[in-house]
């Protein structure tokens, strides 16, 4: 967390923006807002026309209430009163007793009640045969269980059968036969005999009832023409009253919370109207809020995304050795003093310790050549460190040769070099070793031989068998050559066409994410290379890269005027 905490503040710009932009909100929120407060106060506060009365609403639910209460106890009298008829009804029958004053027993009750049962099915049945004088008619009436033992009947029914049975014998021939109608005459004689058997019969019935039992009581008329209670008028008074009640509930319950809102705007707009903080105040944790912001999102982002911290960070993610740390420059009053140094490239620090920590750690490999490819997620830091390694491989003496074939031709710019067709022409075939050379000095005393790359995309192919071809007689020339190439060239195996497939990559702390730093050194041991370790850049971005907007065309044109 603390290399996480001190990559996000070498991000001060990003850090500054979101500060700004916080910044400003916050002072828009905590300044210019309060200002409008009570404007806006003035423009939610509901006027007092716009409250609802609740009071008669209050008044109307309650009278609704009290209708529900009258209603309930009016359906409560009615269910005493039928409960009272009821048992006056059944204190009426153990009071009724015989003609001569005896009680009533439950098996003479039945009898009763039986013959009570076949009056009444009797009645039933004459009903129906004088409306639907039938021979169906007539055959239900003399088959009722009343007549079952009765022998008249019995042979009037069997008459009434066979004539019957005759009758849709001839039916069936079809036509109007004199037999038929006389047999129908005959069949409705016998139907109507049957029906004046049943009705004296009925009568011997109601004779036999009425001379049984007497007829019924003074309490027993009383009670029977005593109207029944009528519940469902009162239970329909109840639910309509409960419903109107209801209904006011609802209108009471939709005012409260109308008053509700409204003290919500207005409770809203007393505390809009109450801002009483000072504009100080306001503007001084507006900065602190902004800055907070800021650093937080950089930290949440390097949290997420981690970035090279520091040379320890490096060794313990990748278990590649850091060759040196590449430190600000320092000015220094020796560089004033001599145009060579002062009119040179404003990168080459030869005599830096991270410069001399790298040239020693690759120089002291037992091998009177110098082979190196240096490579990075930068082109301008990779050009950088690769011009000072080969600048400290001229003071010691040693013939140097830099080649560039990165597309960003970073050298040609670090070094102040005029344009030149560089690698591209070579490869092309336009121009020869010694053409594409230039002298770039390094020192007072000192030069090293620079190839530019030639502002343009190279075939990596082409250029693999460029160096296979012409290296060993480039060895034969220099003592230490140095490529400066880009991490996909090297990833596709460029430096194995050197015999030293030595590889330096360049890692800029609080810029190169940990997880490609990883990637970019595994694909390069997987393309054949060596790894020598990692070049860790500690100081701002080089401005080299603002001089790579000149058009391409311009640079064109002045490599064919040279």
């Amino acid at each position: 967390m603390t290399a996480r905490a001190r990559n996000a503040l070498r991000r001060p710009v990003f850090i500054g923006a979101v500060s700004v932009v916080t910044f400003i909100a916050s002072l828009v929120a905590l300044i210019v807002v309060p200002q409008q407060a009570k404007r806006e106060a003035n423009a939610i506060r509901p006027a007092a026309e716009a409250r609802p009365d609740t009071v008669p609403t209050k008044n109307s639910l309650i009278a609704a209430e009290r209708q529900v209460t009258a209603a309930d106890a009016a359906i409560a009298g009615a269910r005493t009163a039928l409960t009272q008829l009821i048992a006056a009804t059944a204190a009426a029958a153990d009071a009724d007793t015989t003609v001569d004053g005896v009680a009533i027993t439950s098996g003479a009750r039945a009898v009763r009640d039986s013959i009570a049962a076949d009056i009444e099915e009797l009645d039933r049945l004459l009903t129906r045969a004088d409306n639907a004088p039938l021979l169906g008619s007539y055959r239900a009436l003399a088959e009722a269980a009343p007549l079952r033992g009765d022998a008249p009947v019995k042979q009037l029914l069997d008459s009434l059968v066979e004539i019957e049975r005759e009758r849709e014998s001839y039916n069936a021939v079809g036509g109007v036969d004199p037999v038929f109608v006389a047999l129908t005459a005959r069949a409705n004689e016998l139907g109507r005999n049957i029906q004046a058997l049943v009705a004296g019969r009925r009568s011997t019935m109601q004779r036999d009832l009425a001379a049984l039992f007497p007829p019924p009581s003074a309490a027993a008329s009383a009670l029977a023409a005593r109207p029944l209670p009528d519940t469902l008028s009162a239970m329909f008074r109840r639910d309509t009253a409960r419903v109107v009640a209801a209904e006011v509930a609802r209108r009471l319950a939709r005012e409260r919370v109308e008053l509700q809102r409204l003290d919500a705007r207005e409770a809203r707009a007393r505390e809009l109207a109450n801002i009483g903080a000072s504009p100080a105040a306001m503007l001084a944790a507006a900065l602190v809020f902004g800055a907070m912001l800021g650093f937080g999102i950089a930290l949440f982002d390097e949290v997420r995304r981690p970035r090279v911290a520091d040379s320890y960070e490096i060794e313990r993610a990748t278990g590649v050795r850091v060759l040196g740390v590449i430190t600000p420059l320092a000015p220094s009053p020796e560089r004033g003093r001599r145009a060579s140094d002062r009119n040179g490239p404003p990168y080459l620090d030869p005599g830096a310790d991270g410069h001399q920590l790298i040239y020693l750690t690759i120089a002291t490999a037992g091998t009177d050549v110098v082979m190196l490819t240096v490579a990075g997620d930068n082109p301008a830091v990779s050009a950088i460190v690769a011009i000072n390694f080969a600048a400290i491989a001229a003071q010691e003496a040693r013939a140097t040769l830099l080649v560039d074939t990165d597309a960003a031709d970073t050298v040609e710019m670090a070094l102040r070099l005029s344009a030149s067709p560089g690698v591209m022409g070579l490869i092309d075939g336009k121009v020869s070793w010694p053409e594409a050379i230039r002298p770039a000095r390094t020192g007072r005393d000192r030069t090293i031989d620079v190839v530019s790359s030639g502002h343009g995309l190279l075939p990596i192919e082409q250029l693999k068998e460029l160096l296979s071809r012409d290296i060993a007689r480039l060895s034969r020339r220099y003592d230490a050559v140095v490529l400066v190439s880009a991490p996909e060239q090297v990833s596709m195996g460029l430096p194995t066409a050197l015999p030293i497939p030595d590889v330096v990559y360049c890692a800029r702390t609080g810029q190169t994410p940990v997880a490609e730093l990883k990637k970019a050194l595994e694909d390069i041991a997987l393309a054949g290379c060596r790894v020598r370790g990692v070049v860790l850049w500690d100081a701002p971005d080089p401005a080299l890269l603002e001089q790579q907007a000149v058009p391409q065309q311009v640079r064109r044109e002045t490599i064919a005027v040279a």
